[in-house]
């Protein structure tokens, strides 16, 4: 597995521990001049985001499975702690909370446990039970003829064209919120990015895995991008919700196509595989 693939999976993989780094922030004690947790400027999303993509960057060198390993028995570690801090400090409703961290730490430990790697690997294809004859033809079939494709076709199946997206929704809702931040574009900005973040990317990551599940989050994207769309009047947002409705269509289209080429090298297969038998009886 490659570095990329490891950091996509790492983004999941330690998700819960950067939500708990936040809840810790969020409820943790607090400096005289911070504002009340309603009046949080900001910046404490970016620190969820930040601490979300060094712990991703941090997990790339470790294997998948322990990767999530890791990543849940931190969060766990770290339930545990900041209930354990809360009830110390004798914070009020000290003692049902640590019972609801203590609980969700046994569940993320539980998880830790119980994680195999069927549950973190894209089930491969299965044409090692076809034999050499059908991989061949399957390799043959799939090939097609000698000559290239245009550029545009060559382009259209580009496989990272998920993450472009996402990318790019992500920096218009930065812009968007950060930079023109006037009239409906603030707004809009900010609900962008938590598109892009827990919607769009995601469904990027999870095509292999579970491509319903892509698909519905794909279609997710695309209602809210829709209701920003009419929400706010800016164009980009209409275009947003075009590629986003766009991508769980361009997916399926592979995925048919995929199937016809496997179809078709199983057919040739079992004819190559027929062939001899009827000359032995002729």
């Amino acid at each position: 597995m490659n570095r990329p693939t490891r950091f996509y999976l790492a983004l999941h993989a330690t998700l819960a521990a950067a939500l708990v780094g936040a809840m810790a922030l969020h409820l943790g004690p607090i400096l005289a001049h911070w504002p009340a947790l309603a009046q949080r400027p900001v910046w404490t999303v970016w620190v969820l985001l930040g601490l979300w993509l060094a712990l991703s960057a941090a997990a790339v060198t470790l294997r998948p499975r322990v990767q999530w390993r890791v990543a849940l028995g931190v969060a766990a570690a770290a339930l545990l702690a900041l209930g354990l801090g809360g009830w110390a400090l004798g914070t009020s409703l000290a003692g049902s909370v640590l019972a609801g961290l203590a609980a969700c730490a046994l569940a993320c430990a539980g998880l830790a446990a119980t994680i195999t790697p069927a549950r973190i690997q894209a089930p491969r294809a299965a044409g090692k039970a076809t034999g050499k004859t059908s991989s061949k033809t399957a390799g043959a079939v799939a090939a097609g003829p000698s000559t290239r494709a245009p550029w545009w076709q060559r382009l259209a199946g580009w496989p990272h064209w998920p993450f472009v997206l996402v990318a790019a929704l992500a920096l218009e809702s930065f812009r968007l919120g950060h930079i023109v931040a006037t009239g409906a574009a603030r707004p809009s900005g900010m609900a962008g990015l938590l598109i892009a973040f827990f919607l769009a990317l995601p469904a990027a990551t999870l095509r292999h895995w579970w491509p319903r599940w892509a698909t519905a989050l794909w279609l997710l994207a695309g209602a809210a991008c829709a209701g920003l769309a009419h929400k706010s009047g800016l164009p980009q947002w209409a275009v947003a919700t075009a590629l986003c409705l766009w991508q769980p269509l361009w997916t399926e289209g592979k995925t048919m196509a995929v199937r016809t080429r496997l179809g078709a090298a199983r057919h040739l297969g079992d004819a190559s595989r027929a062939s001899p038998g009827t000359e032995s009886t002729a």
